[in-house]
């Protein structure tokens, strides 16, 4: 009896030790993308200012009626989500993580970078941070009045409910010549571009509430489709359509001269497909997801994948229209880049691929040539390294991304980018 009752003893304190995790330090922060289908966390250390190692990963799938269209619907439940994710990742890691990251998307997120210049009364001083900073407040308010009206219109929400999420300078010239930081520079035209994202208030308050009940230092609430652009480690003149197929919708990105032109999305998903197919072959959802998956992976016998690929090729014709309009309005870009680059659970489906392959669609838009398809997948976002071996494929991309971007607000800020975050905060007050 004594023998048996120091044993279980024994096996509660080890349990009680494994769940003990260490103290976090400066450079651990979490990832967190929140996505209609699956919350994904990672936990990260920082190693210097450009490099992140993944230490952790925890992944919780959300109920149907938790999200829609990657807008939160179900607050309580996601928190729980979250909760659960975040503890998987941070059991792996053996560390808590006092910082976060969160991803926002949905399609009411829209992102633009707009492009404004502003005069010097004396061409000859040198630009100090007085200076600065009143042409960061004078040109931010200018951008964020441009794209809040636009999105109002768009979406039909009063611009009082329209909330800014994240804002980057991703240009800086003086009299046409490129610079990181414009201090000690003389010339007469300052010229920023500066990417702005905005997403309605009932969408990033519900976030912010998550955020709340986290109880985790916040980095930032980023634009997902942002974050995807940055994660590659390209200089210069790189340029790419990015398009990340969730579960609830579907992320564009563009990209030229290494400028993020702007971001849209729209609610076509991975659930859209598991929905026709639920409805052609009439089985439940959670059956169409697995018979899905399994066309994905090529595990259906001959005359079962082609009755799945006829249901999905009607949908997959629909997400491509969506694809369409949403390039067609980036008026203001005369020509596109001729790289996609695919990413998200939903990028699975062969139909995705294929229908982006086809030359129709290409001669709507204005292409110089038929652009080339590739995924993305984690070895290409040379930032961040995954310790656990866990992030696989294109589905794995986004807390990545998310991980990649919380770098930027880790390290040591540029005298621009702190006046910013400055103007950010009494923008979103």
């Amino acid at each position: 009896m004594i023998f048996t009752h120091l044993f279980r003893i024994f096996h509660t304190l080890m349990r009680l030790f494994r769940g003990i995790k260490k103290r976090s330090s400066e450079a651990h922060f979490l990832a967190l993308d929140i996505g209609t289908d699956y919350v994904k966390a990672l936990i990260c250390e920082a190693e210097g200012t450009k490099k992140a190692k993944v230490l952790g990963v925890g992944r919780r799938q959300q109920k149907l009626g938790d999200m829609n269209s990657g807008v939160v619907t179900d607050i309580a439940a996601v928190i729980a989500n979250c909760h659960s994710a975040i503890r998987d990742a941070e059991n792996m890691a053996g560390v808590t993580a006092g910082k976060m990251i969160i991803g926002i998307s949905g399609e009411l997120v829209k992102g633009a970078t707009i492009t404004t210049s502003y005069v010097r009364s004396d061409a000859n001083t040198k630009i100090d941070l007085a200076e600065l900073k009143n042409i960061v407040h004078k040109v931010q308010w200018r951008a964020f009045d441009q794209v809040r009206s636009q999105l109002s219109e768009e979406t039909g929400y009063s611009e009082i409910d329209v909330k800014l999420v994240n804002a980057a300078i991703v240009d800086v010239r003086i009299d046409g010549y490129k610079v990181i930081n414009p201090t000690g520079f003389q010339g007469k035209e300052v010229t920023l571009g500066i990417f702005n994202a905005f997403a309605p208030l009932v969408h990033y308050g519900a976030l912010q509430t998550i955020a709340c009940e986290i109880d985790k230092e916040l980095l930032a609430i980023a634009a997902e489709p942002y974050a995807l652009t940055r994660c590659l480690d390209d200089e210069g003149q790189f340029g790419a359509i990015f398009l990340d197929v969730g579960g609830g919708t579907t992320n564009v990105a563009v990209v030229r001269d290494g400028t993020v032109e702007g971001t849209k999305m729209f609610t076509l998903g991975g659930r859209t497909f598991t929905k026709r197919l639920s409805q052609s072959l009439n089985i439940s959802f959670k059956e169409a997801e697995e018979i899905k998956m399994l066309y994905s992976e090529d595990k259906l016998e001959r005359q079962s994948h082609k009755i799945v690929r006829e249901a999905m090729k009607s949908d997959c014709d629909v997400w491509l229209s969506g694809v369409i309009l949403s390039l067609e309005s980036f008026q203001h870009v005369d020509v596109l880049p001729s790289r996609i680059y695919l990413s998200g659970g939903g990028a699975h489906l062969p139909e995705i691929k294929e229908t982006l392959e086809s030359m129709e669609w290409v001669k709507m838009l204005p292409f110089t040539r038929k652009p080339q398809i590739s995924f993305l997948n984690p070895k290409m976002v040379t930032n961040v390294s995954d310790e656990t071996k866990l992030l696989k494929d294109q589905q794995d991309i986004m807390p990545m991304a998310l991980a990649n971007l919380a770098l930027g607000f880790m390290g040591e800020e540029q005298p621009l980018s702190k006046l910013l975050k400055k103007v950010v905060r009494l923008m979103q007050i």
